[in-house]
């Protein structure tokens, strides 16, 4: 056990002030990082230690509670837990029950995954919270088998508690304070320069040592297919212990993006060895995306589909009653989304652990766009609307799971004919839908938008709960849909539309001798008469400025033709007509 012991008071004093209480790996370097996390707060259900004061600190490894009932009777491993940090799953009794079975056989302090998918969720005391004294914190469902499974391979050493003072040099990156790229995937017909889409870079950086940092930089790092595009590292500058300074670099604005994967990396220095350098670097890797893909959640780098690391699911509905719907959205807005018509929407859904339905065979999701019609600047206009107030669907699709695919990467097309093209600067709304509560839709843990919401104050990750209930701030910047939208040219659509627009008219059908086309106006060059295998039976040159053709279909055989007329605009239009003598 490594726990620390004295403080310097102005040290503490400052501890107190910015305090940040964290579960992070330590090791072995496969775990290393910082995860999300609740826990037991003192004065609360709780009689467990204050963990924003550094005094109370634990590092130490995990070993596993074993038991037959999910942690709710006595350990049979005491001898192995006490001394240890204790690990368990959520389950069928009272939080604090374990945790004070967990503080029985030894521990210092207690783990607890959660059983059902997605992030750690608030830890009520229960009956005997306030006896323990011990810290206790939750973690998801993955990130717990994250660190069961490497458990299997040797010692799991983990920190928890706040940093401030534990190490004597010891600077820091956090997720949450990072500059981001707007989108982890933007589309590269709305990203063909810097003055379209640009990548604004930086960081804060926090001094946890009880030494002053010293000269303490942050450098970022874009590569593009194993080549450099950016490198750039700011002035160096002193930060005193429990500071955080934001660090800002050059935007990455190039003349032209090249499409493709980017890795973008930050990097904290100091002149002083980090003692505690796993949280030193950070990546946030984005695309931009040949194939039209639009996605906040981190993408797989192989499959280029969003990853996919925990679930949300509806607060209300059931199987039996599903009348309350819950979406999960992300939000888009972008003064060349003329360019762009939706085409796909690629999400995850997948059924609880507890789930009282089979599998997810048969069951109903629904994808959406809507127009989001709230006026505002930004997140501090008071016009700001919550529950979002004004909002149209303009194109829906229902898909049902053909088989038990839970939690597969799923893409559905909208129908063509009712794809339409977007408008510059209009915000819209890419939602997935279910009306079951024992279903959850899938979330990437991966990445977090907090200092990106700060900096453009604009909605991300709306969530509705309840019929036409709208929250624009959703759970938060940190909970992030595993949502891709894949886009085609507008102008497809244009022509499709233009197409659809075209009248003639080609009679009698069925027509035994001859065939009349009527172009009503339309400009023509040729109009030929084609079988079903494709093959031209019939054809006819047309001359500027007429309006009608007529085929001689006497000697065609009696069946089902296709009459292809061709205009001027080089633009096709087609008709069916039946030939019967």
């Amino acid at each position: 056990m490594k726990k620390l012991l004295l403080l310097g008071f102005g040290v503490l004093m400052t501890g107190v002030i910015s305090a940040q209480v964290i579960f992070s790996g330590i090791s072995p370097a496969a775990i290393q990082g910082d995860y999300d996390m609740t826990y037991g707060q003192t004065n609360s259900q709780w009689g467990s230690v204050d963990l924003n004061d550094p005094a109370n600190v634990v590092e130490d490894t995990l070993v596993a509670f074993l038991d037959d009932t999910l942690a709710c009777v006595s350990a049979t491993n005491q001898a192995d837990i006490a001394g240890h940090i204790a690990i368990l799953y959520r389950g069928t009794c009272e939080f604090g029950l374990k945790a004070s079975l967990a503080q029985a056989a030894g521990a210092i302090a207690c783990v607890i995954i959660n059983n059902e998918p997605g992030a750690p969720i608030g830890m009520a005391g229960g009956a005997n919270g306030g006896a323990v004294t011990i810290p206790v914190v939750m973690i998801s469902d993955v990130d717990g088998a994250k660190l069961i499974n490497e458990m299997k391979n040797g010692p799991v050493t983990v920190f928890i508690g706040n940093k401030l003072g534990y190490f004597d040099n010891d600077i820091g990156l956090r997720a949450n304070r990072v500059l981001r790229p707007m989108y982890s995937s933007v589309p590269s017909q709305i990203a063909t320069n810097g003055t379209e889409y640009s990548v604004k870079i930086g960081a804060s950086i926090k001094s946890n040592g009880v030494n002053e940092a010293k000269n303490v930089t942050l450098q970022a790092i874009v590569t593009h297919n194993g080549s450099e595009v950016y490198n750039e590292t700011s002035t160096p500058l002193d930060i005193i212990s429990g500071d955080t300074f934001f660090f800002t670099l050059p935007d990455l604005a190039p003349a032209s993006w090249d499409e493709g994967y980017y890795k973008l990396t930050y990097i904290a220095s100091s002149d002083s060895t980090d003692q505690s350098n796993f949280d030193n670097t950070m990546e946030s890797d984005f695309i931009i995306s040949a194939s039209g893909d639009l996605s906040y959640a981190s993408i797989d780098e192989t499959t280029l589909l969003p990853n996919s690391s925990g679930g949300s699911h509806p607060i209300d509905g059931s199987t039996q009653n599903p009348i309350s719907p819950f979406s999960s959205c992300i939000h888009f807005r972008d003064a060349n989304a003329s360019k762009l018509a939706p085409q796909s929407i690629t999400f995850n859904a997948f059924k609880g652990t507890t789930a009282a339905i089979p599998s997810m065979e048969g069951e109903e999701i629904k994808l959406s766009v809507y127009e989001y019609n709230d006026v505002f600047t930004d997140l501090n206009d008071p016009a700001v609307s919550n529950p979002i107030s004004s909002y149209v669907d303009v194109m829906t699709k229902d898909y049902f799971y053909p088989s038990d695919l839970g939690d597969e990467m799923i893409t559905v097309d909208f129908d063509y004919q009712t794809v339409v093209a977007l408008e510059d600067d209009q915000r819209y709304l890419f939602c997935v839908t279910t009306y079951i509560d024992d279903i959850y839709l899938g979330t990437d843990s991966k990445r977090d938008y907090t200092l990106n919401l700060d900096e453009y104050l604009q909605p991300l990750f709306p969530v509705e709960a309840g019929s036409g209930n709208f929250n624009p701030m959703g759970f938060g910047p940190n909970f992030v849909p595993s949502i891709s939208v894949k886009f085609m040219d507008a102008s497809k659509v244009s022509l499709n539309a233009e197409k659809k627009a075209i009248n003639m008219n080609a009679y009698p059908s069925p027509a035994s001798d001859l065939l009349n086309v009527d172009f009503k106006q339309n400009e023509v060059s040729k109009v030929e008469l084609v079988n079903m295998m494709g093959q031209t039976v019939a054809s006819q040159n047309v001359a500027n400025n007429v309006t009608k053709a007529t085929l001689n279909v006497a000697d065609v055989d009696n069946g089902v033709y296709i009459v292809k007329v061709y205009l001027t605009n080089n633009m096709t239009h087609t008709m069916q007509v039946v030939v019967n003598h």
